[in-house]
């Protein structure tokens, strides 16, 4: 005899609801034989119910049986619709007696269709959604005198990265709020559906750790105009680290020279260059920049980026392999250069450049040209630090 198992799903919810209503459900089939009428439905029931599983059927068959005191059809129905109930701990819901009918020599043979529908509820977050992307958390490791410095360059950082809408940011610093507003949310006052806010924290897929090895500024006055101008120099070690198997994904050190004065504006200008140049790096290790659309003479990226700047770009062509390890990657190609772009325009999600030399076209990968992205500071040199043994740090100017 055939044997059904039919699953169906459905999902309800409304359009950008929150709250998300999840309804399966589950259909079997099942067929049994007996000398009874009542004993052929009641094996059927068994082998359906064992189709949809999780019930303890020895329990079913005694339920049932005993259940049955006539042959009224109405009876049998709600009889074992109840019994179902009792013995499957709520997971049937309802049952059809699909036929009941006597062969030739007098046995019965029953075919029944058993329902159970089970709904669930989840927190839908708005806006983009995060398994799109990577999940990353940035950790200050400064300590002593530079440990002030970083949390203000971490602010920064954490502003870019989210800006580039490559990652999803991860907050590992105000646990505090979250558990008032989770003991809220747990509370009498707070809708019944909002529990579903709950248990729905990322854990990060990378962790970007930076220190803050020296902070140094020194005065001299100018030449041209007699004034004093302050400069700071400062050193920045920063990994990302992929949080699973702890492998350090990139690794770089930033020496910088940032024109500072006594005012906050100048200041925050300082630790947004730092930052610019950090994030920057961290963008096209792990996400090279790349043309999304070419206007005429524009191109235009997916991210936000400084005016001014200017890329190298370049197309892409066969992917190779590393002599000893034999991997081969999309980050190893052969690439050719085909131009060169400048920001010209931008705004929180999109950046525009104009085409300085060369034909561009979608999916080119584009680099920061070196030289710096703007007066009062330098990149791109070597790390010229040195820890000294008793203490502190010298640097190399």
């Amino acid at each position: 005899m055939k044997k059904y198992l039919f699953i169906f799903v459905f999902l309800a919810c409304a359009l950008n609801a929150e709250i998300v209503t999840h309804t399966s459900t589950k259909i079997a089939s099942g067929e049994g034989h007996g000398l009874t009428r009542a004993e052929a439905i009641n094996n059927a029931i068994i082998e359906a119910v064992g189709k949809i599983s999780g019930v303890n059927i020895s329990s079913m068959k005694r339920s049932s049986t005993h259940a049955i005191s006539d042959n009224s059809g109405s009876n049998i129905v709600d009889t074992y619709s109840n019994d179902i109930s009792k013995a499957t701990k709520g997971r049937a819901d309802t049952y059809n007696i699909i036929s009941a009918e006597q062969d030739g020599f007098g046995r019965w043979i029953a075919v029944v269709e058993i329902k159970n529908s089970k709904t669930t509820k989840s927190y839908k977050a708005p806006g983009l959604d995060h398994k799109q992307r990577r999940s990353l958390a940035v950790f200050n490791a400064s300590y002593g005198d530079t440990r002030g410095l970083g949390e203000n360059l971490k602010t920064h950082i954490i502003s870019n990265l989210t800006k580039s809408r490559k990652f999803n940011i991860l907050d590992r610093d105000n646990g505090g709020y979250y558990e008032m507003e989770k003991a809220l949310i747990k509370s009498s006052n707070a809708n019944s559906d909002e529990i579903y806010k709950l248990k729905n924290v990322l854990g990060s897929d990378y962790l970007m750790i930076f220190d803050i090895k020296a902070a140094q500024a020194r005065t001299k006055q100018s030449n041209l105009t007699s004034k004093n101008i302050t400069k700071a120099e400062v050193a920045v070690d920063y990994q990302v680290i992929l949080f699973a198997t702890r492998e350090v994904k990139y690794s770089n050190t930033l020496t910088m020279s940032v024109s500072v004065k006594d005012d906050l504006k100048s200041n925050e200008a300082a630790f947004k260059k730092i930052a610019d140049k950090i994030t920057s790096d961290i963008l096209n290790a792990i996400y090279p920049l790349k043309i999304a659309n070419i206007n005429g003479q524009e191109v235009v990226f997916t991210q936000n980026l400084s005016v001014g700047e200017r890329f190298e770009c370049f197309s892409q062509g066969k992917a190779l392999k590393d002599s000893y390890t034999k991997q081969s990657t999309s980050y190893m190609r052969v690439e050719t250069r085909a131009g060169q772009v400048e920001i010209t325009r931008a705004d929180p999600k999109l950046s525009y450049a104009k085409i300085i030399e060369g034909n561009m076209k979608e999916g080119y990968i584009c680099r920061p040209l070196g030289g710096g992205s703007g007066p009062g500071y330098s990149e791109g040199r070597d790390a010229n630090y040195q820890v000294n043994d008793g203490g502190g740090v010298k640097l190399g100017f």
